[in-house]
């Protein structure tokens, strides 16, 4: 019989959480039990009469796990579900070296993709000159634009997702254009 609360026996954690501690009374006949299928990080022990599930899942997948008791009758079984969720993920797709790159002022720049996977659902991007954006759409975070101001712009690709959002960094060095400035007296230059 389940004696934690009601639905701890099917739950869904992200990977590396604790779970919340799953017990199952064994009663009857039965002297002992025991639990197949779960996760790495995450055990099945008897002792005095209860099974407890408890433990870290360090591997993401759905374990369905069977709950296993023994006696000299029947040995009734019960089942239950613990579903991991992968952290969220993000990958420069667009070529190596696009993530920190130099231009002209009002140039555009080589367009950089990153790839959001695992559990994450979005992303965005701070950092960036005035006239680039980043947007998402269809899992990657796309960044691309003309800056119209000179500097030096660390930006920060950020993901959203239930789990572990992991983020990640570029540069993009916006050069100003050359300049000539007559500084002899006024009138030199006719």
């Amino acid at each position: 019989t389940l004696t934690s609360a009601p639905g701890t026996d099917n739950q869904t954690v992200c990977i590396n959480t604790p779970i919340v501690t799953i017990t199952y009374a064994v009663g009857g006949s039965s002297n002992g039990g025991s639990v197949t299928g779960l996760p790495a990080g995450v055990t099945g022990t008897y002792a005095g009469g209860v099974i407890t599930i408890s433990g870290t899942p360090t591997v993401f997948g759905t374990y369905n796990y069977t709950v296993n008791t023994t006696g000299p009758c029947v040995n009734p079984t019960s089942t239950g579900t613990i579903t991991v969720t992968a952290d969220g993920t993000v990958t420069l797709t667009s070529a190596p070296g696009s993530d920190n790159q130099t231009v002209c002022i009002n140039t555009p720049i080589a367009a950089i993709t990153y790839a959001v996977g695992g559990s994450g659902t979005g992303g965005n991007v701070t950092g960036l000159p005035a006239g680039v954006t980043g947007t998402f759409a269809g899992g990657v975070i796309t960044i691309t634009g003309i800056p119209t101001v000179a500097g030096t712009f660390n930006y920060t690709v950020n993901t959203t997702g239930p789990c572990v959002n992991p983020t990640t960094t570029g540069t993009i060095t916006v050069t100003p254009d050359g300049t000539v400035t007559l500084t002899s007296a006024p009138g030199t230059d006719n």
